[in-house]
Order: C-alpha cells, then structure tokens, then sequence
C-alpha cells in the first residue's frame, strides 16, 4: 500500500542510488492511483469495465450532485474504493443509494480520491508479469473467494478461498488474457513484476481488466509465485530472476546521461 508500492520508497532508494526489485517511481505511482491506472488503460484501448474518480473534496461540499452523478453514469450495484490503497481495504459494494453513502464515507477516511466502479459479473482470473523491456505473462489462475468479494477478511483472515491453477479457460482465452496482462504492465511501463486481475463473464467470456498490483503478495502459497511455478518458474529461481532484473534495470538507467 502506501509508502511500500506507491513510488515513495522507489523514490528514496532512486535517490540513494540503490538498485531494488519492482517496478519504477513512474509505474508504482500510476499502478497504485486506481483512477490513473484505469485512465492508463483506457488510453491505450484496453477493455475496462464503467467507472468514475471523485475527490473527497467534491463528496464533502456537494454531496447531491455526486450522489446524482454515480447514480446517472455508474448506477447500481456499484463498488467504492480508495483510489490509493491495497489489501480491498476500504471497499464496499452499494446496491441503493443508502449503501453508497455509507460506502463513500468510508472510502473517504482512506484517501482524498475515490473510484466507483460498475459491478462486472465474472470469474476473477490473475496473471503474474515477469520481465523489463521484453516482459512474459503466466498461466492465469483463477479465484474463488470465501467472502462476497475478495475483501480483506476473505484474503488475510481466512483460508476457505480457492486459488485454482491454472484457470479453466479455453486456450484463445488464455492466450487472451496473457496478451492483455503484458500490454497492461507496458502500458504503465512497469519492470520486474507485476500481478493483473481480471473479469471474465462465465458465458460469453468477455475479458475486462480490473488493475494491475506492482508489488503482489509473495509468500509460497500467494498467487504470484504459485502462478509462476505453474509455468516453470520455481520460487527460488523466481527470485534470482527478480534480482537479476534489478540490477538489469539499474544498468540501463546509468546509461542515460545527466549532465
């Protein structure tokens, strides 16, 4: 979240001239703003579901015009989310209009920005990203979470989701999805790694990109590395990859002249 995954940290070791694994000051920054992010994505065509950035600014000073906008450009159910933030922390879903007062209250205690997000019906496939300039995907995997939605609880308290890998998709669909997930870190330019979820809609299999996380969970058993392993890659040579990819990084930046 914050200070970890957002640039700030990226930005520290930048200036103190130390290589480190992951993506740049630029691509953090980008990734972790969701309304940037899904902004990014839209410019470079790729397919995102219906939504809207609002500032806690405009909720707080004019609360009826924001409410009368999501309701005509988003409607119900709809999800809210701290445009900055991690971990599902800080999102509910609205079905009337009750809900998403209390959910943009609540989003609002977490960033000054907030993303509202149409509801998309489908299955929630990632794929893991490996690579700088020449980046491969994985094989997706697809969950099934415990809760409503993959909130917090169902990530961190529990252990009844369902990580299923690889997905069952038809081979054009994955092929599909892989396409999307390196188009997606190039779109931010990312470098290293990168975790990108989708929906996918059970019949038609219409693919929609939810976002991009540039510093995925990396325990054994957290879906990033186990993605990997499932197309070859195990967790130590993973992370001899990640180092080399580092330090590939920090040689092409020393060329640039700076003077």
């Amino acid at each position: 979240g914050p200070f970890g995954e957002d640039g700030t940290l990226q930005g520290l070791l930048e200036m103190a001239d130390i290589p480190y694994v992951g993506c740049g000051v630029l691509a953090s920054a980008v990734g972790m703003d969701k309304v940037l992010m899904k902004n990014t994505f839209a410019q470079n065509k790729l397919p995102v579901g219906l939504y809207l950035g609002m500032l806690r600014s405009d909720w707080e000073s004019s609360r009826e015009w924001s409410l009368k906008t999501i309701r005509e450009e988003i409607g119900y159910p709809c999800f809210v989310k701290p445009a900055n933030l991690g971990s599902s922390v800080g999102i509910s879903k609205a079905t009337n209009e009750e809900e998403l007062i209390k959910a943009m209250d609540l989003a609002c205690q977490y960033d000054r920005k907030v993303i509202i997000e149409k509801l998309i019906q489908g299955r929630e496939i990632e794929c893991s990203v490996l690579g700088n300039d020449d980046p491969t995907a994985s094989l997706p995997g697809e969950i099934l979470p415990s809760a409503e939605f993959y909130d917090y609880e169902a990530k961190y308290l529990r252990n009844d989701s369902q990580l299923i890998i690889p997905a069952q998709l038809s081979m054009e669909t994955t092929f599909r999805i892989q396409d999307l997930a390196v188009k997606a870190f190039r779109a931010i330019d990312g470098s290293g790694l990168s975790r990108v979820d989708f929906f996918v809609n059970e019949e038609t299999e219409e693919i929609y990109l939810n976002e991009i996380n540039t510093m995925p969970g990396f325990t054994k058993v957290s879906m990033y590395p186990k993605l990997l392993e499932a197309s070859g890659v195990n967790y130590t040579a993973l992370v001899d990859r990640l180092i080399a990819l580092a330090l590939e990084r920090y040689r092409d930046k020393k060329r640039n002249r700076v003077t």
